[in-house]
């Protein structure tokens, strides 16, 4: 998926939608990444899969646009807490899907 096709699935939606990405890193993961994600193994979640509620749409300095994800299926190894923030940048890594599941009851859009 390009960013241009995430950016159509993402258009007008708001910030709080539940969502589920399907995303290959570009890196590898460092060690506390892979700390944080030892429940989603333990539950027998693909790696690559996500979902959680959608916190940012934006691009960067260098002009690439990416989403943010407080992700329930990742720990915040800081605060004990069963989420935590995950940035999807498909012109680093292969972003295979997004589908927004459920709209949040308001807020503002993306």
């Amino acid at each position: 998926m390009t960013e241009r096709e995430m950016l159509d699935v993402l258009n007008g939606v708001p910030h709080g939608a539940k969502v589920f990405v399907s995303y290959v890193a570009g890196r590898k993961p460092t060690a506390r990444a892979i700390r944080e994600a030892e429940r989603a193994r333990r539950e027998g979640l693909a790696m690559r899969h996500f979902t959680g509620t959608l916190t940012e749409v934006r691009t960067t300095k260098k002009g690439e646009a990416i989403m943010t994800v407080l992700a329930d299926v990742r720990d915040n190894e800081q605060t004990g807490a069963h989420e935590h923030f995950r940035s999807f940048n498909p012109s680093l890594g292969q972003l295979l899907h997004v589908e927004v599941l459920e709209l949040p009851a308001t807020g503002g859009s993306v």
